[in-house]
């Protein structure tokens, strides 16, 4: 049995369904006849040899034409250059608007698929199937796709929201443990900024999750995603509450471009998690005992809070201006008062932090938080 949710998004009459459950990859013929009379897959190189070839005999076999476009795996990959190569071979298999997209795999798969979708014969349908945690809690759900520069993650993109999410979490099961727990950072800071008692399961039941028991890890996956699909219904296109989703990252994704991407998403959002945690703290916002418990259970899932080099911290608030909560080229951050709530400040969700604090909060990763 799989669950569904719906994600109705406010500002228009779109909405389409998220479906959670185990075998719902070789399950979705008779919806996807339905979308269009073609299809383009578009996976990395390691997904499409994992599930991107039996996708694709799936849908022939169920009298359903498909196409497979496939990029090198790797952050580093997610660039201009990638979307122009796929839209390019599209384009010679003769593929036009009668085409649905299928975004098959992690959140970069997702990431460049959704742009290309929204920009291919000026938009054609989309279908997120995410096969990393990453994918399925984050990525894929709420719109967003994009490519990065250099300089900066995320930099050219747009809103796109899909016909549909299949999440299938059998897939899970060929997930390296590394990136399993690259995917729970982002279920940790849904807990963090929205719900305590997601936080506890995820504190509580470490051991269940690394061991992809299904019970658990379907429950923690249904609820991270109506977190982030409640969200994204409330404010599409990141004006305001959607400005939550991004603790930890303004600080997360400084790391990873200044890493040139050799820090993974993950790694670097649990380092940006603890540092805007660290602010709030210094702030009087949150007490130290919520930070220990913070750092707990990212250690609890193996995150190594590590950096590979030790940047110049004016270089990470020269990388943090570009963020897109900055206003007037300075950057904003989100900020919590307790596991569980995040602040509003008048509606804007974020706020600035006097770069005294910052600095300190840097000096603090280095020689404290990075340093074991």
């Amino acid at each position: 049995m799989s669950k569904k949710l719906i994600c109705k998004i406010s500002s228009s009459s779109h909405q389409y369904d998220i479906e959670i459950g185990s075998g719902l990859l070789f399950s979705q013929s008779h919806y996807l006849g339905l979308l269009a009379s073609r299809f383009a897959i578009v996976s990395d190189d390691k997904i499409a040899t994992l599930y991107g070839r039996q996708l694709q005999q799936y849908l022939a076999n169920s009298g359903l034409e498909a196409f497979l476009f496939s990029f090198p795996n790797g952050e580093q990959y997610k660039t201009r250059q990638t979307k122009e190569d796929l839209e390019n071979q599209m384009f010679e298999k003769g593929l036009g608007r009668d085409t649905c997209l299928i975004a098959l795999g992690g959140g970069v798969a997702t990431d460049i698929a959704g742009y290309i979708a929204a920009t291919y014969c000026r938009g054609i349908p989309l279908v997120m199937i995410p096969t990393s945690l990453l994918g399925m809690v984050d990525a894929s759900i709420g719109g967003k796709t994009g490519i990065n520069v250099p300089y900066g993650k995320n930099m050219l993109g747009c809103t796109y929201q899909p016909k549909k999410i299949i999440i299938d979490i059998a897939t899970l099961k060929n997930l390296p443990k590394k990136e399993l727990s690259n995917g729970v950072v982002e279920m940790i800071k849904h807990g963090l900024i929205a719900d305590s008692n997601l936080f506890d399961d995820l504190e509580k039941h470490a051991h269940q999750l690394l061991a992809l028991e299904s019970a658990i890890l379907e429950k923690v996956i249904f609820e991270s995603c109506r977190i982030k699909k409640e969200i994204v219904e409330q404010d599409e296109k990141e004006n305001g509450k959607r400005r939550l989703l991004n603790f930890g990252h303004t600080i997360g994704h400084a790391l990873e471009l200044l890493s040139h991407y050799s820090l993974p998403h993950g790694e670097a959002v649990a380092i940006g998690l603890l540092v805007e945690s660290h602010l709030s703290v210094k702030q009087k916002l949150l007490d130290q005992k919520s930070l220990d418990r913070i750092k707990k259970v990212l250690l609890q899932y193996g995150l190594p809070l590590k950096l590979p080099s030790r940047y110049p911290v004016q270089t990470i608030l020269d990388a943090m201006a570009l963020d897109k909560k900055s206003l007037k080229g300075k950057p904003r951050f989100v900020m919590i008062d307790a596991i569980g709530s995040a602040l509003t400040y008048d509606s804007n969700y974020c706020t600035h932090v006097d770069e005294s604090l910052i600095k300190n909060a840097l000096h603090w990763m280095y020689d404290d938080l990075c340093c074991h």
